[in-house]
């Protein structure tokens, strides 16, 4: 009897050596400290850096893979030690190329404060040119969590968009300027009248690319395999940082053609930019 009572006790502290090693497994393979970031509905992730000296790690979205145009990343800031997301901070991102002979970066517009509702900073940047290699998003990031502050990099790759969203011509009558006019595509194009919005930058130097602000923009919108146009129209006028808005009627649904023909102080500087867009 006393020996069942001894194999009883050794028994049941077994099964409680057991249970607690379960438990310690389970508690390492799920912490309860670590957030499992999830992709924001309607983007894509592009990539994800530490953020050297700030303690931060930075998830970038977009809404599709880069491409040659205008382009808006997003960004979700974790703390890399709790993994807590970061919603107090300073956020700049901008883009370098390197061709190996030499460096040059691309239009980049001022960083947006952080978006209260969906907790993502943003800024918009247009690139250039395509690239497998040699493109870089730089993050600077100030963590006001902890008051510190670094600087990531983050290699991205970047498309030739089909059909072309963005076009560089040099405009010998201004000054042997050479511009980069960005098409923003609506949100979703549609027949009937819709908003049209263009972004034009000129390269100053390789890293200087300042908005053009005091150009004037006929658009006209054919339709090659019909042989029209459209009426009601309302050409591009500039708003911000070098963005110019209005309206294109598409009055069927179909291949179009935008021709745009850019003015300064009533002085035709091209009328060879054309873009496309398919209804």
């Amino acid at each position: 009897m006393k020996n069942l009572r001894y194999f009883m006790a050794l028994f049941i502290v077994a099964l409680f050596l057991q249970s607690c090693k379960k438990e310690e497994t389970n508690t390492n393979q799920n912490p309860s400290n670590t957030n499992t970031p999830t992709t924001p509905e309607g983007l894509v992730k592009i990539g994800e850096t530490y953020i050297l000296g700030a303690k931060t790690k930075a998830h970038i979205y977009a809404t599709k893979a880069p491409f040659v145009g205008y382009n808006t990343f997003y960004a979700a800031m974790y703390d890399s030690v709790d993994g807590t997301q970061i919603t107090d901070g300073h956020f700049n991102l901008s883009a370098e190329m390197d061709m190996g002979m030499m460096k040059h970066n691309c239009p980049v517009e001022p960083n947006e404060d952080i978006n209260p509702t969906t907790n993502l900073f943003s800024t918009s940047l247009v690139l250039i040119m395509p690239g497998t290699m040699g493109w870089t998003l730089n993050i600077d990031f100030h963590n006001h969590k902890n008051d510190l502050e670094g600087i990531g990099s983050l290699p991205i790759q970047v498309a030739e968009a089909s059909p072309k969203r963005m076009v560089s011509t040099l405009l010998p009558l201004d000054d042997s300027a050479k511009v980069f006019v960005s098409f923003v595509l609506p949100t979703k194009a549609k027949v009937g009248l819709n908003d049209a919005e263009f972004t034009i930058h000129e390269m100053a130097s390789n890293t200087s690319f300042p908005a053009i602000t005091d150009y004037t923009i006929e658009m006209i919108p054919t339709m090659p395999s019909m042989g029209h146009g459209s009426p009601n129209n309302v050409n591009p006028v500039h708003t911000s940082n070098g963005h110019y808005t209005g309206k294109l009627n598409f009055t069927m649904s179909g291949l179009w053609e935008i021709q745009l023909k850019l003015y300064k102080n009533g002085v035709l500087l091209t009328d060879k930019l054309v873009f496309e867009i398919t209804i």
